[in-house]
């Protein structure tokens, strides 16, 4: 069994936080933001590399800035398994929303031979996941949100 993560976009932490206590912290995506449902593409390391390579940088620990933000002080509690709440830096937003259209493909291929994918990424499936990233990180912009992930075990 993997972990799933959800990415959506907010109006702030607050909201995230206010979900997460009144239901359950069930996933917000789709009912409550707008967003998507993935397995297996962990922010800091996965979504990572794609910002890395997007930025035409290096790959850092802590280039995505994944930050918990619910439940408070569970980040440090080993035992706990979930789910999280977690907001990411705006310039992974701002990343993602600036990827032009003439790079996906390039950009698709790399990230598709990644470790993580162990080298065998779909590349076509790749390429939707990031139109869907791109189109989410567009519309968190124009209305001033950031992106924000639910993680669970």
């Amino acid at each position: 069994m993997g972990v799933l993560y959800d990415y959506f976009r907010a109006p702030s932490v607050a909201d995230v936080c206010r979900h997460m206590s009144e239901r359950d912290a069930s996933s917000p995506v789709p009912e409550v933001f707008d967003g998507f449902e993935l397995k297996g593409i962990d922010p800091s390391v996965t979504l990572g590399m794609l910002i890395a390579f997007s930025a035409d940088q290096e790959w850092s620990v802590g280039l995505v800035n994944e930050r918990v933000i619910w439940p408070e002080g569970r980040d440090q509690d080993t035992e706990y398994g979930g789910p999280w709440a977690s907001v990411l830096n705006d310039r992974v937003r701002d990343v993602l929303a600036d990827i032009p259209a003439d790079r996906v493909s390039a950009l698709a291929e790399r990230w598709a031979a990644i470790e993580e994918f162990s080298g065998r990424g779909d590349v076509v499936l790749l390429r939707e996941l990031m139109a869907d990233f791109t189109t989410l990180a567009v519309h968190a912009r124009e209305h001033g949100e950031s992106l924000y992930c639910w993680s669970c075990l």
